[in-house]
């Protein structure tokens, strides 16, 4: 394990549903059968932060020294990293990228994983992707720069849909932003919301204006069924989902949560047969992906997005923000 002091963490919008109680039922069930996690009280919050190395394990693999600048990310059932100090498994943690600060670096780990993943199942990359035209909604989102951002650099037309008053973020991406940008003021959407309020959508009438796409990126939760966007992709293309799935364990009840209990259990114990690590479920978190990250990051690839940078006393005021119409990019909570 490493001893890491948090300089700064990122707050993404996962964090503001695991405080409503996202993943409470198999977070609990973890904790009880891995006395390493925490109590669930105090919940900390914080899926990636950025930091200094303050100790190394015996036995550590990874390289790591005291005073190494690295950065990090945990899964959602995973006990946060918004706070002083954190002790995570080696393979989580990487050497941040020396082109960024510590805020900077903190807003990448996760976001910039979870892009990453959908990028490489969807075998999108520096040879694949030219010619392809990519979709991203809400291209000011975490994850939406991130892929915005790798996609236009791989040879993609990418076309992003945004707040009107997100278009300057998008325009100082420069060469690394998108070729296309569909804004939006306060338009609602329902199912058949194509089909009945096409005339008076300016929205609407933009993407209907466009070729249509080969890939569709969602990374925002939606308010709307999203179906009728099938409407913009070509014959074989892919409307891709970047959002952690809602859990049907969370309303699990008593029987429900046995028979989830025996399953944790039995997980757990053929990962110790096997000495492996156990997944449930979400982007697949390591030092490699960090460092391809940190790879994009210093050869000026990607460029991250900060959008408010708050203190610890002021979570309240950043997970607020964090949902509102005025968020762009990520939300810091610096602890320097």
């Amino acid at each position: 394990d490493i001893l890491v002091r948090v300089r700064a963490a990122s707050l993404n919008r996962i964090d503001r549903r695991i405080a409503f109680g996202y993943g409470r039922t198999l977070r609990r069930l973890i904790r009880c059968y891995n006395s390493t996690y925490d109590p669930e009280l105090p919940l900390v919050l914080g899926r990636s932060c950025a930091g200094i190395v303050e100790a190394v394990g015996n036995g550590s693999k990874s390289g790591l020294e005291i005073g190494d600048e690295v950065w990090l990310a945990t899964h959602w059932y995973e006990p946060g990293v918004a706070s002083e100090f954190v002790v995570v498994p080696e393979t989580r943690v990487s050497r941040k990228p020396f082109l960024i600060g510590f805020e900077g670096a903190a807003s990448l780990p996760y976001s910039g994983s979870i892009a990453l993943n959908l990028l490489d199942s969807h075998r999108l990359n520096e040879h694949t992707c030219s010619g392809r035209r990519i979709l991203v909604q809400d291209g000011c989102s975490p994850v939406g720069c991130v892929i915005t951002q790798l996609a236009h650099k791989w040879g993609a037309h990418v076309a992003v849909t945004c707040h009107t008053r997100s278009v300057p973020v998008i325009n100082n991406l420069e060469e690394r932003g998108a070729a296309d940008i569909i804004t939006f003021a306060n338009e609602h959407f329902r199912s058949n919301f194509i089909d009945v309020n096409v005339d008076k959508s300016n929205f609407i009438n933009e993407l209907t204006s466009r070729e249509k796409f080969h890939f569709i990126f969602l990374t925002t939760r939606l308010g709307y069924d999203y179906k009728f966007m099938e409407k913009f992709l070509t014959k074989d293309g892919v409307i891709v989902d970047a959002v952690e799935p809602e859990l049907s364990t969370d309303d699990y009840g008593v029987v429900g949560r046995f028979f989830l209990g025996t399953y944790v259990r039995f997980r757990r114990a053929l990962a110790c047969l096997c000495r492996t690590n156990v997944d449930w479920g979400g982007p697949h978190l390591c030092h490699r992906m960090l460092e391809r990250l940190a790879g994009f990051v210093n050869d000026e690839t990607l460029k991250t997005v900060v959008d408010r940078v708050y203190t610890p006393s002021e979570v309240e005021r950043a997970l607020e923000h964090i949902c509102s119409e005025k968020s762009i990019g990520s939300t810091i909570i610096t602890f320097r």
